[in-house]
């Protein structure tokens, strides 16, 4: 684990964050169904993104004795109704995170559509902000209601853009965090390991996806990777990345 703020916890080598104070694993866009979506579309590939998030749902419950996992936004993939896949899934995670944490939350993202009726059947909650003590949780597709001591948003799939001496290219998702006024900032990487990321290190500033980031200072936020192969990997602040991407 390595320590953002006392208490705030990323869970190397996930892209999960831990509250301590609050007994809270959170983790972003799931994006549940998504590969559904594809064969819809005619493009078939094997379906293991649920297995391997709920794998990583038992290794972080391993690793943490947290009470309560918060979804920050994008449960699942499709904006329209909810597919017999997407409710399928849904469902297994949903009664699988039950059983390893006990209470499950989540909020409201822009993918989240029809899903209010399979949560409250599952036991699951659905906001869209919460509030955690000095906490605010919002998945980023808007902007947030209220401004608070710790800001934690999703939506933005962060993940550098890395080239090595050849020019071949490699993303690693990545925590943005840091302090813009009297706020500290936590961008969660996606969940999903089918969501690559948008590489912050190379889209501009005013072609972000959250409203709210294109709002702040964001390079002057730290970047921390996070990968399976290599755990947690500190980097410059992203305006200094900017320059190298």
């Amino acid at each position: 684990m390595m320590e953002l703020l006392p208490g705030v916890e990323v869970l190397c080598p996930y892209p999960a964050l831990y509250l301590r104070e609050h007994s809270a694993v959170v983790v972003a866009d799931a994006h549940l169904g998504y590969e559904g979506m594809l064969v819809e579309r005619g493009v078939f590939i094997p379906r293991t993104q649920l297995r391997k998030q709920l794998e990583v749902l038992s290794e972080i419950a391993e690793m943490v004795d947290a009470g309560m996992l918060v979804v920050n936004g994008d449960l699942k993939h499709e904006f329209g109704g909810l597919s017999y896949t997407e409710m399928s899934e849904v469902r297994e995670f949903l009664k699988a995170a039950g059983r390893l944490f006990g209470r499950v939350c989540v909020v409201r993202g822009n993918h989240d559509n029809f899903v209010a009726g399979t949560l409250a059947r599952m036991g699951a909650e659905l906001v869209e902000e919460l509030v955690l003590g000095s906490f605010l949780l919002f998945h980023g597709h808007r902007m947030p209601s209220r401004s608070a001591e710790v800001m934690v948003l999703g939506h933005e799939h962060p993940a550098l853009a890395l080239y090595d001496e050849v020019g071949a290219k490699e993303k690693v998702r990545c925590f943005l965090h840091g302090s813009i006024g009297e706020c500290y900032v936590i961008v969660l990487p996606a969940f999903s390991p089918l969501a690559s990321g948008s590489e912050v290190n190379q889209v501009p500033q005013t072609e972000l996806l959250s409203p709210y980031l294109r709002s702040i200072p964001v390079d002057t936020l730290n970047v921390l990777g996070v990968s399976r192969e290599a755990g947690c990997l500190r980097f410059p602040a992203l305006g200094v990345m900017r320059r190298f991407g």
